[in-house]
């Protein structure tokens, strides 16, 4: 069936009728009664799914590709009456490669003054840009063929000190070592990983006497563990850990409050595994959502950030294969608290077929005052463009999703 055959089908009118009926009870429950925003909105989304999934003739069109070309800024999404849109509030300068290339980011918060904090972007072509809050690039970094990227600030490893990040390289097969600061990235060296390292995220685990970890998935399925033990004069890193997975896996974020992994299994939905040096390193995962489910998460799973303002905690992951965004509660039972999509503004396009994604809670000055999610956009305009990364402010994600703030 047709985009737009679909759009004009009996059934699909019936269930936008419905939609609507409900989308008007739970505004007008949300003026009478704040609490009822939101479990309203998720409610209302998790209906949308089950019905649509009800009906075969939707079911693989839901399924099905959406347009790669300069229609895909402007498509109306079947999910169009319940999914809320922001606004992007400033967008990185391009990445030099065209095509597949801008991939994943990483937020480092300047230690006194946030407005000065950068966003870390990978181009898996060539190396690293560093970028400021406007977008304006700061700093290339060639740097292998960087895949995913992540840091953690006021981290001690041997006798080193400072603000580390890693990436994935594809290059050497190997992972890529590097300091941070309000300059930008100095490489310091890197230790060897299998074969094409994928996604990687960073974490303190056990507690007391922290150990940095960096958490390496791989497309077989399975994710490792990598203990840094030395950056200088050179790095040393072993390998204490390990999960196999069914499928090819990608994006990943460690809790380092709560020792938890979480991780995404492209084409099967979002995990959740424990961590312990005591234990193997990863203990047995559970299920947080999987694709195929109410929520809409559509596969594939991609970029995994977690956002914590102290008082709420937040998973947050690029369902790529919808361009849309999900949000659940970090904590069990893992609550979905909703979608939503970015699409476009005055000045700045929309994002689509987001790859990596990174959030911070970090209040930065009068303008992002509680904080900013980066994603990758697969669709950077006007098309044709070279791929680029969205700063969205989260003020705008918690009052799309009436999350208290």
């Amino acid at each position: 069936m047709s985009k737009s055959n679909l759009n004009d089908s009996p059934v699909f009118t019936r269930k936008r009728g419905l939609l609507a009926t409900l989308a008007t009870l739970v505004v007008f429950g949300c003026v009478q009664n704040q609490p009822m925003i939101e479990s309203g909105l998720a409610q209302l989304q998790k209906q949308f799914f089950s019905e649509i999934n009800a009906a075969a003739e939707l079911e693989a069109e839901l399924r099905g590709e959406l347009p790669e070309d300069e229609a895909r800024e402007s498509y109306r999404y079947l999910d169009a009456t319940v999914i809320p849109v922001v606004q992007a509030r400033a967008e990185t300068k391009p990445v030099a490669s065209f095509d597949d290339a801008a991939d994943d980011p990483a937020i480092w918060i300047h230690p006194t003054d946030p407005t000065k904090s950068l966003v870390l972007g990978t181009d898996k072509k060539a190396g690293i840009g560093v970028y400021d809050l406007s977008g304006s690039q700061k700093q290339f970094l060639p740097a292998g063929l960087p895949n995913n990227i992540d840091l953690r600030q006021s981290v001690t490893v041997g006798n080193w000190s400072g603000d580390l990040a890693v990436s994935s390289n594809r290059a050497d097969n190997g992972v890529t070592v590097f300091s941070v600061n309000e300059n930008g990235l100095e490489m310091l060296g890197g230790f060897a990983a299998d074969t094409e390292p994928y996604g990687i995220c960073m974490g303190r685990v056990d507690g007391a006497t922290p150990q940095v970890i960096a958490f390496v998935t791989y497309k077989n399925g399975i994710v490792k563990g990598y203990q840094i033990d030395q950056v200088a004069p050179n790095v040393i890193a072993s390998e204490v850990g390990a999960y196999q997975f069914g499928t090819q896996l990608e994006g990943c974020v460690h809790d380092d409050a709560t020792n938890t992994l979480y991780v995404g299994e492209e084409a099967a939905g979002i995990w959740q595994l424990e961590t312990s040096l005591t234990a193997s390193l990863l203990l047995a995962p559970v299920v947080i959502d999987r694709i195929g489910e109410d929520t809409g998460l559509i596969a594939d799973v991609e970029g995994v950030a977690l956002y914590n303002n102290g008082r709420n905690q937040y998973l947050v992951v690029s369902s790529q294969g919808n361009d849309s965004y999900a949000v659940y509660d970090a904590k069990s039972p893992y609550d979905f608290k909703g979608r939503f999509r970015i699409g476009a503004g005055p000045a700045i396009d929309g994002a689509q077929e987001t790859d990596g994604l990174e959030a911070n809670a970090t209040p930065i000055g009068n303008v992002f005052p509680a904080g900013i999610l980066v994603v990758q956009d697969g669709f950077n305009g006007p098309y044709g463009s070279p791929q680029n990364f969205k700063i969205v402010d989260w003020r705008d994600i918690a009052d799309a999703l009436s999350l208290p703030r």
